[in-house]
């Protein structure tokens, strides 16, 4: 269980008496800490002037000829410092709690939370870098909200102190466009004033309509399905032996048998004369003698 929800700082709202809400600051997760640091600043500084700490150095420990303000100095400075603490502490979630270490000053809380998400906001600010040069426009849909894509990108990049100016981004967005907007770029580059991101919007969604007027409607016929045959249809087998036999009527003029054994034409071996002698003399004549041989 997360025991930040469980704690609420019961103070006016803002604008009712300058205090802010506790539960308006966001819980530290990880993806969230520009956001979480922005409103922890905030709280901190209309809030019993818990930001105290944060802008005195540390003071000196108290001896015997410490004067009185120096004695309540040293009083406001620890006890803003612990207050600051605690609402840093319970202000993020378990996991990330548990992995910074908890030093003595705020400050120095502050620092450590920092130079935790210091390597996340690099690898962070390398993908959306990537992302920005890469976005482009296909034409298809509204090319608004391609430059206003843009511009968010643009804006996380500036959060991370790597964004780019204005200037750049005209540029950037007008060479994310296609061919169909190659006069609009030699219009702009042909001027010597340069458009800010309102003048780059408008003028992109004028042309976009030119440009849909402009473009013939073509109509596409839909062509008829052709009728495919199942997969798993079995194909015609071929009768051979039908075939055979009609070719030997059709063509008995034409066709004549080879004897394999005598090589003539005109029978086949086994009604060769010679292949019958030669099973005689060999003893493998099988047949039924006649009563004139026997």
């Amino acid at each position: 269980m997360d025991t930040s929800a469980s704690i609420n700082f019961a103070v006016p709202n803002a604008s009712a008496s300058g205090f802010v809400n506790f539960n308006l600051i966001p819980i530290l997760t990880g993806s969230n800490y520009k956001q979480w640091r922005a409103q922890i600043e905030f709280y901190l500084q209309f809030n019993q002037e818990m930001d105290y700490c944060l802008r005195v150095e540390k003071p000196a420990e108290l001896t015997e000829n410490s004067t009185v303000a120096e004695i309540n100095a040293h009083a406001k400075w620890h006890k803003t410092n612990r207050m600051a603490k605690s609402v840093i502490k319970f202000s993020m979630g378990d996991i990330v709690r548990g992995s910074i270490e908890e030093p003595e000053t705020a400050i120095d809380y502050l620092k450590n939370i920092a130079e935790k998400y210091k390597e996340s906001d690099i690898a962070e600010g390398a993908r959306l870098s990537k992302m920005f040069n890469e976005l482009k426009f296909s034409g298809e849909g509204n090319v608004r909200d391609h430059l206003l894509s843009m511009i968010e990108i643009n804006q996380k990049l500036r959060d991370l102190d790597i964004g780019v100016k204005d200037e750049q981004v005209v540029h950037m967005g007008l060479q994310s466009l296609p061919i169909a907007y190659s006069n609009l770029r030699s219009m702009y580059n042909a001027q010597d004033k340069k458009w800010d991101l309102n003048k780059l919007i408008s003028v992109c969604c004028e042309e976009q309509e030119r440009i849909k007027k402009e473009t013939p409607m073509i109509l596409l016929l839909e062509k008829p399905k052709e009728k495919k045959e199942h997969k798993y249809k079995p194909k015609k087998t071929t009768n051979f032996k039908a075939i055979r036999k009609t070719t030997d009527k059709e063509g008995s003029n034409t066709f004549k048998y080879k004897c394999y054994f005598c090589k003539k034409v005109g029978h086949m071996k086994k009604e060769c004369s010679g292949f019958k002698a030669w099973m005689a003399k060999k003893g493998y004549d099988k047949r039924e003698k006649t009563p004139e041989e026997v």
